[in-house]
């Protein structure tokens, strides 16, 4: 199973629009439990000055994805 970070909706806030690495954007997502996230590579390749203090002491989580079906 795959990890996540999970965020809180302050620290998601606080990352929409900004980038990981100086090119790449990060990319806050909702789990199926309503968990915010980003992934294991946004957080290992995070150079940003003003979220590289906290991110990497976000908790770790398993990702549970949102199950979309569609009518066949």
């Amino acid at each position: 199973m795959e990890n996540v970070y999970k965020l809180t909706e302050e620290q998601k806030d606080q990352l929409v629009g900004q980038t990981w690495d100086g090119v790449q954007y990060f990319n806050p997502t909702q789990d199926a439990d309503g968990n915010w996230f980003i992934s294991v590579e946004e957080v290992n390749g995070c150079t940003h000055q003003g979220a590289n203090e906290w991110i990497h002491e976000l908790p770790l989580i398993p990702y549970n994805p949102v199950v979309t079906e569609f009518p066949i």
